[in-house]
């Protein structure tokens, strides 16, 4: 990765480390924005730059997978991962997508920045690039 890539990538763990401090409410999910965040960080790589896949993005994913035990939790990973991706610069939404496939697991929603999270979440096992997702 040469001098830009590394500014671009020093950029968005700045944004990505600033964007956890800020408080995220949501009464009674057990999930935070801050654990999506942190799990979801070795992705970015892949969803701006291509690649491979890391393996501890796959294994972040597969954790929140696991960790999302209600619809509320499930829509809380899709509002964060709504939130945190349209903070990356240069983040290809298509890229992101098929993050799930290369790891080995399925999303029932496309990332997009408008992605309605309050929608087909009651039954599924949110995964975004940001949560498998």
């Amino acid at each position: 990765m040469g001098r830009s890539g590394k500014a671009k990538m020093g950029l968005m763990m700045l944004l990505l480390t600033v964007s956890m401090l800020v408080p995220h409410h949501c009464v009674g999910a057990a999930i935070t924005c801050e654990q999506v965040t942190f799990l979801l960080i070795p992705c970015i790589n892949y969803g701006v730059f291509g690649g491979t896949v890391a393996p501890s993005c796959c294994t972040g994913i597969k954790t929140l997978d696991a960790a999302a035990k209600t619809t509320e939790d499930r829509r809380k990973k899709c509002n964060c991962i709504k939130e945190g991706a349209a903070k990356i610069p240069g983040l290809n939404y298509d890229r992101v997508n098929e993050i799930p496939a290369k790891c080995g697991t399925t999303c029932p929603y496309k990332v997009t920045p408008d992605v309605d999270c309050s929608k087909s979440l009651s039954l599924s096992y949110l995964s975004l690039f940001w949560i498998s997702c």
